[in-house]
């Protein structure tokens, strides 16, 4: 006879077919390969570091690792950096890193183990590495900067701020860190400024995410993740039976819009402030642009920019075609090389007479088409149309034009 109670204890898992997401502007569909589109950016040299905000709610953690680790295929983080305060630390401490009773290890080391068995990683794996990072606030009167207790006052706000985005910055800089950000822990400007922060500095190959537990083990004390040890919890239900989504969030990165964005080092404030400015002279619209393939003037709403002969008039000769083929853009600069070096051959053959490309008789280089975008990027902020480089010289591995 077979009856709720015997029912095997597994996590549940929902076998409805999901909508579109979209994330960041780019829509992604479902397949048999990926359930979560996010992760099929990562490679298999692709560093994985989750970011977390934490209050006295350590579960937030727990719940976020468990989560990753059984998305399809699992991502399991190299690192776990925490961001919290000193009573959060103490908190973390006490409730996921010391030995708990019922699980015969700690619950952090409980859950690494659970997360190497479902990804089949070995047990001396280095993966979930977890960096706790204390905030800390100056001392007027000592001069010591010191742990913060807890964020209530404007300028507890102010600090946090800032150690998010000094946090932060130097994960997102490398572009072979995936930075997944969870803004569920801490108290609620926590989990809003670290949003912020990732607007700010973050990659549109990165992830914001939010932590959904249903009830009523959202509040349950005992309760860290569905496959834990200690399966009957004090609200007398099995851990198994709870449900837990990850829910991506769409985040704006505007690093891609400003090159000034890149600077890691700003204050928070420092960097709203410049975005602010910097959008007063941005385009509501992709610019209009001609070529003058006999004088290598390029005008871009009208206004006049002298080319150089070569490298960079053949380099926006190329992709101006393309943009007015309706050709997309390309996401990988390497990816342009053969295409833009086809372009030359066939350029030589219709135009015996143009001397300018002799010098690329050994074909055009991905060195070649960063020297021309820095010097067209130049070229356009002299000419007061900065506001273009979005759409025509973006600093990061876009390459391509976007004309009206």
């Amino acid at each position: 006879m077979t009856s709720e109670k015997n029912k095997s204890l597994s996590p549940k898992v929902s076998t409805k077919t999901k909508p579109l997401r979209i994330r960041n502007s780019v829509i992604f569909e479902k397949t048999p390969e990926y359930e979560n589109p996010a992760v099929a950016i990562i490679t298999q040299n692709t560093l994985i570091t989750l970011v977390l905000v934490s209050g006295m709610s350590p579960s937030i953690i727990t719940e976020t690792v468990w989560k990753l680790g059984y998305e399809s295929p699992a991502v399991v983080p190299d690192e776990v950096v925490v961001i919290t305060t000193a009573d959060g630390s103490e908190k973390i401490n006490s409730t996921l890193l010391k030995p708990k009773k019922g699980w015969k290890r700690s619950v952090w080391e409980s859950l690494r183990n659970d997360i190497f068995s479902k990804a089949k990683l070995p047990t001396n794996s280095k993966k979930l590495q977890l960096s706790i990072r204390i905030i800390e606030i100056p001392d007027i009167e000592t001069g010591i900067r010191k742990p913060a207790k807890d964020i209530r006052t404007k300028n507890d706000n102010d600090q946090a701020a800032n150690f998010i985005i000094h946090t932060l910055s130097p994960l997102t800089e490398s572009e072979d860190n995936h930075v997944i950000a969870s803004i569920a822990g801490g108290r609620k400007t926590m989990g809003a400024l670290l949003y912020a922060a990732m607007s700010l500095v973050g990659k549109e190959t990165d992830r914001v995410t939010h932590v959904l537990v249903n009830e009523p083990y959202e509040t349950c004390r005992d309760f860290f993740y569905p496959t834990q040890p200690l399966q009957i919890l004090e609200i007398m239900k099995p851990a198994a039976e709870a449900v837990i989504e990850l829910a991506d969030i769409s985040f704006v990165p505007l690093r891609n819009k400003f090159k000034e964005l890149d600077e890691p080092r700003r204050t928070f404030s420092g960097l709203v402030q410049l975005y602010s400015r910097k959008e007063k002279g941005a385009l509501n619209k992709a610019p209009s642009v001609e070529l003058d393939i006999e004088t290598f003037i390029l005008k871009v709403n009208g206004r006049p920019i002298q080319l150089s002969k070569g490298r960079e008039a053949t380099l926006v000769n190329f992709l101006l075609q393309r943009a007015k083929n309706g050709d997309t853009v390309y996401s990988n600069r390497d990816d342009a090389v053969p295409d833009l070096n086809n372009f030359v051959i066939e350029w030589k053959k219709n135009n015996p007479s143009d001397t300018t490309l002799e010098r690329f008789s050994g074909g055009i280089s991905i060195e070649d088409i960063n020297r021309a975008l820095n010097t067209l990027r130049e070229k356009l902020e002299k000419a007061g149309l900065g506001g273009a480089i979005s759409y025509l010289a973006p600093e990061r591995a876009r390459v391509g034009f976007e004309i009206s």
